[in-house]
């Protein structure tokens, strides 16, 4: 069998988002149009908090972090991506349907986000 040299990806070819593992947070540590958001739902003491670290593919330099809540018992979530550095700010949380591990939520929040155009 002839040898196949391997493909190499430049820097240009990658592009995207990605983010680190969450992490469960605090009520404290979320942002505060998030914390806002859930003082004002009934039974918030129960909901998860997750806080994820985001990044740029191409560059590798950070886009800004994710906040998420997340109600266990019907699915919502409530997400808020803090953006560093751009001129896209969101206004106030988005909710979204979501089910799963931690990841799986995150991973839910960045898809309604790329719909809406915060992220790549």
């Amino acid at each position: 069998m002839p040898h196949m040299p391997i493909a190499q990806l430049r820097a240009e070819d990658i592009t995207g988002t990605y983010w680190t593992p969450p992490t469960e947070a605090t009520m404290a540590e979320i942002h505060p149009l998030l914390m806002a958001t859930m003082i004002m739902m009934p039974n918030y003491q129960g909901w998860s908090l997750y806080s994820a670290n985001v990044y740029d593919m191409a560059s590798g330099g950070p886009l800004g972090y994710f906040d998420i809540a997340v109600d266990p018992t019907t699915h919502r979530g409530c997400g808020y991506f803090n953006a560093v550095g751009s001129s896209i700010v969101m206004r106030k949380p988005v909710w979204f349907q979501c089910a799963g591990c931690a990841s799986d939520v995150v991973q839910a929040f960045y898809d309604v986000l790329r719909e809406a155009g915060h992220v790549d």
